[in-house]
């Protein structure tokens, strides 16, 4: 019985920590959305950098929020409308037929 328990227990640590490391995820999408339209020359380097520093801003401010362990209602929606406007951003420069000259 107590082969079981021990066992289960790691097996619960172990599904706990793999899925901890799948929070970076979404930063590899976004970089990867942002390189490529770079790529393609559809956003040119200040936009670029732009979209870089808003992001950057953004995570600097989703740390703060979970800093004390709890987001409020006020942070959550201050959150999300910061992603919203990345988002935005990240699409109204990939058509706003501006594209690099070299």
């Amino acid at each position: 019985m107590k082969k079981i328990l021990v066992l289960s227990l790691s097996l619960v640590l172990l599904s706990v920590a793999a899925s901890a490391q799948q929070d970076n995820v979404g930063d590899r999408f976004r970089r990867h959305r942002v390189e490529r339209g770079f790529n393609n020359e559809q956003i040119t380097r200040p936009e670029r950098h732009q979209l870089q520093r808003d992001h950057f801003r953004y995570k600097i401010a989703q740390h703060r929020a979970r800093r004390d362990g709890f987001v409020g209602p006020i942070e959550r929606r201050r959150l999300h409308k910061m992603r919203n406007h990345n988002r935005h951003e990240m699409f109204r420069y990939r058509h706003n037929r501006r594209h690099r000259v070299i």
